[in-house]
């Protein structure tokens, strides 16, 4: 491979990523509207310190079977800035706040919850699913 063929190799690979990246962005708002709704950040200030899964999984009384979901949901709300991760106890994992999530405490005068849960609601959203047909179509709002 030449290093044209390989440079556009390069470009596609990059361009592949970023529309993965695109079509699973909604999964990140998805997991935090999730997390508004389970309370987690309340769960950890109320907590008062960082909470490791088993703790978090007790304190929002879920089936001990959905345990691995709820980590996937951390993980993800990890990888987008929404809650760290750090250890306790020498190596068991817990997730702590960030000023993202510090932000979600609902008894906080300053709490961000209900601007992402209306953003978040399907009736906001629907509209964008057929956004491409209002693009087409004769209506003048969408």
């Amino acid at each position: 491979m030449d290093a044209n063929q390989d440079q556009g190799a390069k470009e596609l690979f990059q361009g592949q990523a970023q529309l993965y990246k695109l079509m699973f962005n909604h999964l990140s708002s998805m997991s935090l509207k999730c997390a508004i709704e389970l309370g987690i950040a309340d769960i950890i200030h109320s907590h008062g310190r960082a909470i490791t899964l088993s703790e978090l999984v007790s304190a929002l009384d879920i089936q001990p079977t959905k345990t691995t979901g709820l980590f996937r949901l951390m993980r993800l709300l990890v990888h987008s800035g929404c809650f760290n991760k750090t250890k306790v106890n020498g190596q068991e994992e817990a997730y702590g706040l960030t000023a993202a999530s510090t932000l979600l405490i609902k008894d906080k005068p300053y709490c961000f919850s209900p601007n992402v849960s209306l953003f978040l609601d399907p009736c906001f959203v629907a509209g964008f699913q057929s956004l491409s047909s209002w693009f087409k179509g004769t209506e003048l709002t969408l």
